[in-house]
């Protein structure tokens, strides 16, 4: 019994002699770059599969270590650190980030590939640099300008932050060029859906460039496909808590164009009336005096004054008015973001909400948008079986420019209307042009004053619910419907207007409603498999999606009183609108991929798809799609293995083909249209009215009587051969890292080629009614080249930097095209559209000015050439300048895109600055109109007093003329608008973990301030302000200030 008791007491002090060689161990795992927290990353004791991950504020705790273990931190974009404990208990790891190797798992559609595994060419954006410029906007899309190799993005001003064009690789087609949206697994051709995520929801974005990368996706690829996931919980079983704010103040200013004063305006009238042989009195009597000598052969000014009244009505006194001063302001934005996650690895939910309140610049516009997103995501049966829901509700509220009476847009009238009219009469009341020399347009703060009851609302819901289910080890199942809803409506008051001579006389209400429903489906087996050095990969898949469109438009004329509450459809006394469609589409496709790798070093992938639209006919219903691509991975090749300097080294190759079926729903059948006449001129004559309920009524025998109650006109001939539009791609690429990958990039070469390019060319009338219909008649090749390259490294004094830069050059060329549609694209029969840019321009070439009568009478002949005018180019030598001397004389599209974004950070203190620019490109230049050129009615720039006259010869701006202005498309009116933006510069600091601490419940708080579009180079003989300004008639994009704060709890 004695030694039984010995024997047990020496095994238990042995159990707890082991007992007190094991450990509890916590930290936090932190970027070396920023200092800020890394959630999610990996901590694993080394020769184990024991580990955990970090928390949303990168904390991490781990019980029952060996005193002696090692434990392995990793995070997807940083260099993995082995940490040996010796005994410690609580740890501060900071990760040194890996330079551009980005996400090392990125989602490419329908799954995930490692990112050293893709062959296609496929970029995945770095997520930390836009996130100020998103909260500052609300808009991710736009901040995705310029950091993007091949990605193409204009946007204007309007409070929403509505892009105007987003281009992937240039233009293959010469119909819609939207890219296709791949959110969560649900696709969308709606950019808004994309532009409305809060930044904090994003976990990662992907851009798939070309046909190989993108086939998986078939008939809605062609124009390139953006891949966005949102965020899950991490794990841990703690809630947690983040909280973002930011506010932005907008100002337009940098962007305005500088006018005359009412002064200045006179003497330029006087000038051009003069040098056209007219009395300036004659045209301009009304609105100034002028002193001069009355002497057309020797005209001298003495002086030029403002009339005191406008039209002579003493209670409109004239004014000297800065109409950009008068209808903008500084805009007030702010936005706010929430997430809240929790659970456990079973079960786990993120909300995110926003709130964005962007008051606008432009007076009386403004948007507001809530948004609510929820993602949740269960495991069950030891996680062979997991199921969740991605969801999105956004609603928001907009009111954007109003136009005129005229249908004028109110931007544009505050540069254009003249200064001499006042805002405001003697008795307060808005005041408008009265007299002559005045052009018919209304005061733009009236204008948008009155839009003041206009509204358009949008409400959308999207998201998925999927189940995957492990079937045997490496085959999973996975089904997701996915479903996009957006709900839009828009009210438009129009109430009377009395403002000088332009005037309504009647008052109106317009309601425009749709709704817009997706429902995809889809069912997907994926395998995978390793064999020694083998991997195999395959992915099998069905997918269904339903599209419908309800439209309703409603209009309704006088309502007895003028209130916002008072203008229901059923208060109006006279004449009704209303019509409406209902249309949609359903596509069927089945899809397949196979990737294969061995040894880590030879990859190769093939996909297939085949899609089958209600867009196209019986005999083309269906269209097929493959692409192949391969891969080599040079660097683990054994005679690279011990070359140190190079880090990684892959050279890539594909083919693919993918389609286009953005034709709308009807394009295949014949339409016809019911037509009601005559128009509303008929019972409320004014000019304008000749413009509502328009179309002269068709029997259905096609006779134009123009005086029916009712009656059907075809509008769309029928097409039953419609096929797929196809664009067929090539693409060679080379991914590169030198010296621990501190040095890194990628190289990328295409060639692209689309046919059956689906137009509608016209068909001349016949028995008093024409008939169109789409046809596939076209084709066009594109071919170019993207290069990103960067640099990152840590310094011993704790200094990291970062250094990126992108260059992207694309040229694009019609290489067929039917020719009863070139007359719709720039050229001629002799030199047509083929072999260039549907963005290509057509015009005249100059050669300066002309300078004397003996000039003239010495070159071809040129109908209203003047002294002091253009003078343009003779092409094709006939000694006669006509529309056969024009040509093609540059493109609106750049032949370079470049970017360059540099980072620093030490301690606590982060800073970065972004630029981006375009070369080779060339555009109409507004500002030429008015500061080169009189228009008369309208206000002009200071350019025209430097106008070329017999004493100032030393000037290209034309001589004045009200009469003969050579406004017409030359090289004079386009400009090279090529530019580099200074877009972001941004500097952040992240208050201590002491300080940190002593607040007892935030875990980390970081401030920044950015300032955005600052300032801009151009190149000499560009005039206008922002080069990316090139429509006067939108809300300029803003110089944008902001100061914000993250906080993590």
């Amino acid at each position: 019994m004695k030694h039984k008791i010995i024997l047990y007491l020496i095994l238990m002090g042995s159990f707890f002699s082991l007992q007190a060689q094991n450990i509890g161990v916590k930290g936090v795992v932190t970027s070396a770059e920023d200092g800020m927290s890394l959630p999610g990353a990996s901590v694993l004791v080394s020769g184990t599969k024991t580990g955990t991950s970090t928390d949303l504020d990168g904390q991490f705790t781990i019980t029952n270590v060996d005193k002696n273990a090692t434990l392995v931190f990793s995070f997807t974009g940083y260099e993995s650190q082995s940490v040996k404990l010796n005994g410690q208990t609580t740890l501060k790891i900071s990760l040194k980030a890996e330079s551009l190797k980005l996400q090392e798992v990125v989602v490419t559609g329908y799954g995930k590939e490692k990112k050293a595994d893709l062959t296609g060419a496929v970029t995945v954006v770095e997520l930390k640099p836009i996130t100020g410029q998103t909260m500052s906007s609300g808009n991710a899309m736009q901040a995705l300008q310029g950091r993007v190799a091949g990605l193409n993005i204009e946007k204007s001003g309007d409070p929403s932050g509505a892009n105007s064009r987003i281009l992937i690789r240039g233009v293959s087609t010469l119909g819609n060029t939207d890219p296709l949206y791949v959110i969560d697994g649900v696709p969308t051709t709606r950019p808004e859906v994309f532009a409305s995520l809060s930044p904090s929801a994003i976990a990662s974005i992907q851009v798939l460039k070309d046909a190989s990368a993108s086939s998986i996706y078939g008939s809605r690829a062609a124009n390139g496909v953006i891949i966005v996931t949102t965020k899950n919980a991490t794990k841990g079983g703690v809630t947690k808590v983040s909280y973002s704010t930011n506010v932005s103040v907008l100002s337009e200013k940098k962007q305005r164009y500088t006018m005359l004063n009412a002064l200045d305006r006179g003497k330029v009238l006087w000038q051009a009336s003069i040098n056209d042989g007219a009395s300036p009195s004659g045209g301009y009597g009304e609105i100034y005096d002028f002193d001069w000598n009355n002497d057309f052969s020797n005209p001298i000014l003495n002086s030029v004054s403002v009339k005191p009244y406008v039209g002579g009505d003493t209670n409109v006194p004239s004014g000297d008015t800065d109409w950009q001063d008068t209808v903008y302001k500084t805009g007030l934005l702010i936005n706010n973001d929430l997430s809240v996650s929790g659970g456990s690895d079973k079960a786990n939910a993120v909300l995110n909400m926003g709130y964005l309140d962007n008051s606008g610049m432009l007076k009386y516009t403004n948007y507001e948008r809530y948004s609510a997103r929820l993602n949740a995501n269960f495991k069950l049966f030891n996680d062979k079986v997991r199921f969740g829901v991605n969801s999105q509700f956004t609603q928001s509220n907009e009111r954007n420019a109003a136009n005129d009476v005229g249908g004028a847009p109110t931007p544009g009238l505050a540069i254009t209307l003249a200064p001499t009219i006042p805002v405001y009469t003697a008795t307060g009341d808005y005041a408008g042009p009265l007299g002559s020399g005045y052009s018919d347009r209304n005061n733009p703060l009236l204008m948008q004053y009155l839009n003041r009851w206009d509204n358009s609302k949008k409400m959308a819901l999207y998201g998925n619910v999927f189940t995957e289910i492990d079937i045997l080890k490496g085959l999973t199942f996975r089904n997701s419907i996915g479903m996009d809803f957006n709900d839009f409506s828009r009210k438009d008051i129009e109430p009377i207007v009395k403002n000088g001579f332009v005037n309504r006389n009647n008052n109106s209400l317009a309601f425009d409603t749709n709704k817009y429903s997706s429902l995809t489906i889809s069912n997907t087996l994926n395998y995978s498999l390793a064999v020694a050095e083998h991997k195999f990969g395959v992915l099998i898949g069905t997918e269904s999606t339903k599209t419908d469109l309800n439209t309703l438009y409603a209009r309704a004329e006088g309502f007895a009183v003028e209130s916002e509450s008072y203008f229901t459809l059923s208060a109006a006394t006279g004449a009704r609108t209303n019509n409406g469609i209902s249309t949609g589409s359903r596509l069927l496709s089945q899809f397949g991929k196979f990737n294969y790798s061995f040894s880590d070093r030879y990859l190769a992938s093939f996909t297939i798809r085949r899609d089958g639209s209600s867009r196209f006919g019986q005999d083309n219903r269906y269209g097929i799609f493959p692409a192949v691509t391969a891969g080599w991975r040079i660097n683990n090749e054994e005679f690279l293995k011990n070359v140190k300097a190079v880090s990684n080294l892959k050279l890539r190759a594909g083919y693919g083909e993918v389609g286009n079926q953005s034709i709308g729903d009807n394009a295949r059948f014949g339409l016809y249209e019911a037509r009601y006449g005559p128009n509303q001129n008929v019972y409320y004559p004014d000019f304008f009215n000749i413009y509502y309920n328009v179309g002269t009524a068709y029997d259905l025998n096609g006779a134009n009587t123009g005086n029916l109650p009712s009656g059907f006109v075809s509008i769309q001939a029928a097409n039953s051969g419609l096929k797929w539009e196809t664009t067929k791609e090539v693409n060679v690429g080379l991914d590169f890292g030198f010296f621990e990958n501190k040095l890194s990039g990628s190289f990328d070469y295409f060639s692209r080629k689309t046919e059956g390019i689906l137009i509608r060319p016209p068909v001349a009338s016949a028995v008093g009614e024409g008939q169109q219909r789409f046809v596939n008649g076209a084709s066009t090749a594109n071919k170019g080249w993207e290069l990103t390259v960067g640099y990152a490294d840590k310094l011993d004094n704790g200094l990291s930097f970062n250094i990126t830069t992108n260059f992207g050059a694309t040229k694009n060329k019609i290489t067929d095209l039917p020719e009863v549609v070139r007359a719709a694209y720039p050229g001629t029969a002799a030199n047509s559209i083929i072999g260039h840019s549907q963005f290509e321009v057509f015009g005249y070439k100059t050669d300066g000015l002309f300078q004397s009568q003996i000039e003239i009478n010495e070159y071809p002949t040129q109908v209203g050439s003047r002294v002091g005018g253009l003078k343009f180019v003779d092409i094709n030598g006939d000694g006669v300048i006509n529309s056969d001397d024009r040509t093609f004389i540059g493109s609106t599209l750049p032949k370079l895109e470049y970017g360059i974004n540099i980072s620093l950070a030490y301690k606590n203190i982060d800073f970065s600055i972004f630029g981006s620019g375009v070369a080779g490109r060339v555009g109409v230049d507004p500002y030429v109109f008015w500061n080169n050129f009189v228009q008369g009615r309208d206000n002009a720039g200071p350019g025209t007093l430097n106008a070329w006259t017999p004493t100032n010869t030393n000037t290209d701006v034309p001589s004045l003329s009200l009469a003969n202005n050579d406004t017409q498309m030359s090289d004079y009116i386009l400009r090279n608008n090529s530019y580099f933006k200074l877009r972001n510069m941004q500097i952040g600091y992240s208050l201590s973990d002491k300080l940190v601490q002593k607040t007892g419940f935030i875990t980390s708080c970081r401030i920044y301030a950015q300032g955005e579009n600052l300032f801009w180079f151009t190149p000499k003989g560009y005039i206008g302000s922002d080069p990316e300004r090139t429509d006067v008639n939108r809300i300029p994009v803003p110089t944008t200030f902001s100061l914000g704060v993250n906080f993590n709890f």
